[in-house]
């Protein structure tokens, strides 16, 4: 029998209140992903990870009495969690990356023109199934950069920006292949197309399918070894459209 790993991504809305919040995350929990990436996700929302496993502050620390489920990790700084399901993996570390600073902007609608750092989560975890090692890469990059399938001709500090953050990225997709991990980036890039070398996007030769926020727009993607099996969007109170993606191991 093929072993395969189920990997998800959702962009949970900050503005979203609990309820909502449990809705969409329990949405996606729902269909039992192994490893699982979260967007807009911040600490407030502690209490609704510990419903549905425990959040790792420390390599032998944990919050919340669950001990089935998900271990989460959810940084102070930043917006993206990571967890993945406890009966399939095993936690063995994890740290929050800056892809971006505090810097200016020219996007109109920033308070005082100021765009707010970016963190990437990056989690690496032993699979109980198959001799190897897997990192689980979360990622948010920054918005307002792309119209009509390019960079803004309007927003150059904005595209640059972006540029920056995904080849930050890209060097910790490669650092982590060089390892010899498996390796899977999960998130939202806020570019249409994004691709990343070493893993393949979950939307290669899906063009025609339909966006994860809009109609077409496919900003949320799962970056991993090969092209999956399936892809599935699931609708949820967020703007975003979360993306779950079946890949042979």
């Amino acid at each position: 029998m093929t072993s395969h790993t189920v990997v998800a991504t959702a962009n949970v809305n900050r503005a979203l209140g609990t309820a909502n919040a449990r809705r969409a995350l329990r949405g996606v929990l729902e269909h039992e992903p192994g490893l699982v990436g979260l967007q807009e996700w911040h600490p407030w929302r502690l209490r609704l990870l510990t419903e549905t496993g425990t959040v790792a502050v420390a390599r032998r620390r944990e919050i919340g009495r669950r001990r089935d489920g998900y271990v989460w990790t959810n940084p102070v700084l930043g917006d993206c969690v990571v967890g993945a399901r406890r009966e399939r993996f095993a936690l063995v570390d994890a740290r929050s990356v800056a892809l971006s600073r505090v810097g200016r902007a020219d996007k109109p609608d920033r308070w005082l023109r100021i765009e707010p750092p970016h963190r990437a989560t990056v989690a690496t975890y032993d699979d109980r199934e198959r001799d190897r090692t897997v990192s689980l890469i979360c990622y948010h990059l920054v918005p307002g950069v792309q119209a009509l399938g390019a960079y803004r001709d309007d927003r150059p500090l904005l595209a640059e920006r972006h540029r920056q953050e995904v080849g930050r990225l890209q060097a910790l997709v490669d650092e982590r292949l060089a390892l010899g991990h498996t390796v899977y980036a999960v998130g939202d890039s806020n570019f249409h197309g994004l691709r990343l070398a070493g893993l393949t996007s979950a939307w290669e030769g899906r063009d025609a399918e339909q966006g994860t926020l809009g109609s077409t727009r496919k900003i949320d993607d799962v970056h991993g070894p090969g092209l999956p099996l399936s892809v599935r969007l699931l609708t949820n109170p967020s703007d975003h459209k979360a993306v779950l993606v079946d890949r042979a191991d």
